[in-house]
């Protein structure tokens, strides 16, 4: 085992308290190195096939790529181009079938090769590392809310109330391109990688989610259970997806 590269995995999606279908997707191989959650939209118009899309496309994408190539530069170079092909084939996908016009999802991609993790994403999907007790958050959301944090104009604690929380300024599905965020990240033995839809970080504040990863749990799969009864416990408004990645 090379040091920092990952060791197990586990995943989950539910469907969660109040939604009437699952339109998540998660995917991924610890062996290739490699996690995906979608989080679909469009209700009767798709979400669900828009995020079973991408999950296709990133898996055949990476199975092409990961593994053959030479650097973290080429490994991001990958994750960007799995996601444009994510892009392309949802909004191909629904101009071929008027009943799938306008689905679109969410993606948060990442990649793991010794002691470096890279992270692609679009939306309001996460990535989060806890490391030594912290929980560190990776990605920024393309979402309306957060344009509003940062511009100073309201704080994340009022974000976490305000409406419109879905509002999303970039997703997959809208544009014939689509520019993902990737970056990398150093990674070493004992941290814990999350991935996780928005139905996970609207019913769960970072507090708890740090709260939760840091009982020590050697299972991963009874991890991702914990936290996915969070969410449910605590409103379960929303789909709810779940990816750890122990290194």
């Amino acid at each position: 085992m090379v040091e920092g590269s990952a060791k197990r995995m586990a995943m989950a999606s539910d469907i969660g308290r109040v939604r009437g279908r699952n339109e998540d997707s998660v995917a991924g191989d610890v062996d290739a190195g490699w996690a995906v959650v979608a989080d679909g939209m469009g209700g009767h118009r798709g979400g669900d096939v828009a995020s079973a899309i991408v999950v296709r496309e990133v898996t055949r994408c990476l199975a092409q790529t990961i593994g053959k190539t030479a650097g973290d530069r080429d490994r991001a170079a990958a994750i960007a181009d799995a996601i444009g092909e994510a892009n392309r084939a949802i909004i191909k996908a629904s101009n071929e079938d008027l009943r799938l016009h306008g689905m679109g999802s969410t993606v948060v991609l990442a990649s793991f090769a010794g002691s470096v993790l890279t992270i692609g994403h679009v939306g309001d999907s996460r990535a989060y590392l806890f490391r030594r007790g912290a929980l560190e958050r990776m990605t920024v959301d393309h979402s309306l809310l957060q344009e509003l944090v940062d511009g100073g104009m309201i704080s994340a604690a009022e974000a976490r109330r305000a409406p419109g929380r879905g509002v999303l300024t970039r997703s997959l599905g809208v544009d014939p391109k689509v520019e993902a965020v990737v970056a990398s990240f150093p990674v070493a033995p004992g941290d814990l990688l999350l991935l996780c839809s928005d139905g996970l970080t609207e019913m769960v504040p970072d507090a708890e989610l740090c709260e939760e990863l840091s009982r020590g749990d050697d299972d991963l799969g009874e991890m991702t259970a914990r936290l996915i009864e969070c969410a449910n416990r605590n409103g379960g408004r929303d789909n709810v997806s779940v990816v750890l990645v122990a290194f």
